[in-house]
Order: C-alpha cells, then sequence, then structure tokens
C-alpha cells in the first residue's frame, strides 16, 4: 500500500478551509442579499434582525447542514462498499442500496402508514438494510465483479417497480410530496431535523470507523485478513451496516443523490493517492462534503442529480477506462 506521503496534511487542510468557505458562502449566497455580519449577528446575538434570522435559521443553516452530512455520509458509505467488495464501481446508488431506502421512503410516504420523519428514517434504513444483505449473499455466490454490478442494476430496476405499484395506487397529494423527494434536494431539511440527520450519520461512521482495521486489509482478501487476526465476519457486517444506514439517512432526508457515493472516493484516492483507509475516509467526506456544498449553491430550479452528474459522469468514465486496461472488467 502506498500510504506515505508529506503533503497530504496539507491537502487535508486546504480542503477543510475550502469546506469553511463553502459554509460561509452557503450562508450568504441566495434570492435574499444577506451579509457576513448579518449571518454572524443572527447566530451569536439574540436581538438581531427577524427577518435575517428567520433566513439563516430556517433556510440556509438546514441548507448547509444537509449538504455537508449528505456528502459525507454518502462518500464514506461509497468508498466503505467499493472497498470490502473490492470493486471500483461499487455505491449505494449503484448496488440498489439507495433504491432500497427509496423503497422504504416510498412506504412511509405513499402506503399510507403516515410515520412521521422518525419513521421515514427507519423505513429507509431498513429497505437499505434488506438490500444490502441481498447483495451479500450475491456477493458469497458470484466472484466477478461484473455480475456483481449487474445484479445490483437488478435488484433496482425491481424496486423501482415496486414502488411503480405504489405511486399508481396513491392520492394526488402523497404522490406530489413523493415526486418532490425523488428529484433530490438539500433544501428540504428543517432545523428540528439536523440532529436526527446527524444522528444517524455519526452512527453510521462509528461503525465503519470501529472496522478501519478490516478495511486496510480487505483490498487484500478475507483470507489475508484473517491471517492477521482481523475478525472478518464482525467487521464486514459492522461496515454494511453502517454503510447501509449511511445511505438511508442521506435519501430519507435529501432523496435520492446519485453519484456522490460511486465518485467521490475516486476522487480522494487520486489527491491523495493511498489506499489507506485511515486517510482515504476522512480525505472522502472531506470531499463530498465540499462537492455537495458546491452544488448546494445553484438556484433550486436545476435538479440536484443532474449538477452531481456533470462530475459524476467523468469520473466514473475515467475509472471503468482505467479498470479496463488493466483487465479489472
Amino acid at each position: 500500500m502506498r500510504t506515505t506521503g508529506g503533503g497530504r496534511p496539507l491537502i487535508m487542510v486546504v480542503l477543510a478551509l475550502l469546506l469553511l468557505v463553502l459554509c460561509t458562502l452557503t450562508l450568504v449566497l441566495g434570492p435574499a442579499n444577506v451579509s457576513v455580519s448579518q449571518v454572524f449577528d443572527s447566530i451569536v446575538k439574540t436581538g438581531s434582525d427577524e427577518a435575517v434570522s428567520r433566513i439563516v435559521w430556517g433556510l440556509r443553516i438546514p441548507r448547509m447542514a444537509a449538504a455537508l452530512l449528505a456528502g459525507m455520509a454518502l462518500s464514506v458509505s461509497g468508498l466503505a462498499l467499493q472497498t470490502v467488495f473490492r470493486n471500483p464501481l461499487c455505491g449505494p446508488f449503484v448496488l440498489g442500496i439507495s433504491s432500497g431506502a427509496s423503497l422504504g421512503v416510498a412506504v412511509a410516504m405513499l402506503a399510507g402508514f403516515g410515520f412521521g420523519c422518525l419513521g421515514v428514517l427507519g423505513s429507509a434504513t431498513v429497505g437499505a438494510l434488506v438490500v444490502t444483505l441481498a447483495v451479500m449473499w450475491l456477493a458469497s455466490r458470484f466472484e466477478r465483479n461484473s455480475v456483481l454490478l449487474v445484479a445490483g442494476l437488478l435488484i433496482g430496476y425491481f424496486i423501482d417497480a415496486l414502488v411503480s405499484v405504489l405511486v399508481a395506487q396513491s392520492d394526488a397529494e402523497s404522490l406530489r410530496v413523493y415526486v418532490a423527494w425523488g428529484m433530490g434536494s438539500f433544501c428540504r431539511l428543517v432545523l428540528d431535523d439536523i440532529w436526527l440527520f446527524f444522528g444517524a450519520v455519526v452512527v453510521g461512521l462509528a461503525f465503519v470507523v470501529c472496522s478501519m482495521r478490516y478495511l486496510n486489509t480487505a483490498l487484500m482478501g478475507d483470507d489475508f485478513a484473517r491471517g492477521l487476526g482481523v475478525p472478518v465476519r464482525c467487521s464486514k457486517r459492522f461496515v454494511l451496516l453502517g454503510s447501509s444506514l449511511l445511505a438511508a439517512a442521506c435519501t430519507a432526508f435529501c432523496g435520492p443523490v446519485a453519484f456522490v457515493g460511486i465518485a467521490t472516493p475516486h476522487l480522494a484516492f487520486m489527491l491523495f493517492k493511498t489506499t489507506n483507509c485511515r486517510v482515504l475516509v476522512p480525505g472522502a467526506a472531506l470531499c463530498g462534503a465540499n462537492l455537495c456544498l458546491v452544488a448546494g449553491l445553484f438556484p433550486v430550479s436545476i435538479p440536484l442529480n443532474a449538477l452531481l452528474s456533470v462530475v459524476g459522469v467523468p469520473v466514473i468514465l475515467f475509472v471503468i477506462s482505467r479498470s479496463a486496461g488493466r483487465g479489472n472488467l
């Protein structure tokens, strides 16, 4: 593994500083003109302008939090899945995990259960876990990466068919809410739900971080990891559970956000030039957060997934071409 390099701390610092700049721009830029000083006053002072406080606390802080948390969650989830399955094209969207979470949300929104925000998150998590278990079973049966990817796509199509059945039986109001959610947005999160989203992401990250030793040996194969005394089965379950929870939380609060989970780990790898997950996990989280913050700065009228596709598709094509040249696909 290539794990040395004196420039990596500098890259981390640059990404962190860029994150601060983008967070500031997210709080300042928008249809209403708000200065940096007004934003600062609304955050730290109780007697600030009421209209500015409503804009900052009601709209822009939730949008910033959604972009930060979604970027970190999807990036770490994608990195963990690519490492566990040793496949550069794995990700929560490609493997159907995001589709499973979408099915859970569809059941909560369209089937008339009225779960509320916490129930939507729980339904998304269950859906994501079911698909993850199916992917794990398929991965144990088929060794070829291409078969696993095709299976993930088929699972996604199957789930989309189930969602279509629910859509056809739904009333107009439920259908309107679900269609708006399905377009993906960082503007849907409300202030009261930030802590729930944050808590779900922290728990998911904790599962992944606790299995860091396994992730650093997984690329060499499970037998190699067992030879080093790593509890492979338990660690793999922790990683997949954490990855599913991260993807489910993002899907529940922001809708199906494509390409971040598959593309951002490769951006981190190109920047840090290492396979050490102790470097790649925070690096990918920073890259994903920055990418989502940039996407969130564009007008709401532009679909979120269209913006992310501009970055995601070229990265995926580059990975495919490089893997094909090496004979890995």
